[in-house]
């Protein structure tokens, strides 16, 4: 079955509404599905079915019907579905929800065996890497079985990703310093993804590691010991096993 992964650093962008500044990039990857699940668990349960209805208004404007995983008839069953959206949030309340329905690997499976699409944006698109381990959030709640990811892919994502500002006079570490400190516990490349920029995932990817930088502000990479690269546009990248990239 083919996979495809469409991974979105944030739904907002400056000057836009709720994913419009991706419009024309979910329609195309969304072509021909009729319906996707939709999964609100980054959000408060008491907002459950006000996130879904948000959803479900925003993708009912191009002729695509929207089904929350917690609403009756569905109930956390993932079968039935061509394609899966998680959304933004808290990072740690996500992942606590996934593993208390036994998700993780449902969803992992789903993708890539089963032919799943899979969308995620900000918290979305961090819980389908290895861990959470790279995201901004507060740990506003302890997921018991650890921090490990959906793990569509064998690297990090850091959403909406900021460069340092060198005429700061903030004292606090910033998000290069952050994923510096990362690096001295894990191995693992980070792809510090701007807002207004996506990653977008099918099987060339699993057979050559070749994947696409879509949007409009670009990624930052960062490899254990090695300076990070700044990749400003819009390209294909291929990684290769020793930790560097070629940008074609």
């Amino acid at each position: 079955m083919e996979k495809a992964i469409l991974l979105i650093s944030s739904s907002y962008v400056s000057g836009s509404g709720y994913l419009d500044a991706f419009e024309e990039t979910i329609k195309n990857f969304l072509k021909n599905i009729p319906q996707i699940l939709f999964v609100p668990y980054a959000a408060d349960k008491t907002n459950w079915d006000s996130y879904t209805e948000k959803v479900r208004q925003h993708f009912n404007l191009f002729g695509i019907d929207v089904r929350g995983i917690h609403e009756p008839g569905v109930e956390n069953e993932i079968d039935d579905f061509k394609a899966i959206f998680i959304g933004g949030g808290n990072t740690f309340r996500l992942l606590y929800q996934l593993q208390q329905f036994d998700l993780l690997s449902k969803i992992n499976d789903a993708v890539l065996n089963k032919g799943m699409l899979y969308m995620g944006s900000s918290a979305g698109s961090n819980v389908a890497c290895k861990t959470i381990c790279t995201t901004n959030d507060m740990p506003i709640i302890y997921p018991p079985k650890g921090f490990d990811g959906i793990n569509l892919i064998p690297l990090q994502i850091n959403p909406h990703y900021i460069d340092p500002d060198k005429n700061s006079t903030q004292m606090g570490e910033t998000r290069d310093d952050r994923i510096m400190e990362f690096h001295e516990a894990n191995n693992t490349p980070v792809i510090g993804l701007r807002e207004g920029s996506f990653l977008s995932i099918d099987d060339e990817y699993y057979r050559s590691q070749k994947m696409f930088l879509g949007g409009t502000n670009g990624a930052k990479f960062f490899f254990p010991g090695k300076d990070p690269v700044d990749i400003p546009n819009a390209r294909e990248i291929v990684f290769i096993s020793d930790g560097i990239f070629y940008v074609e």
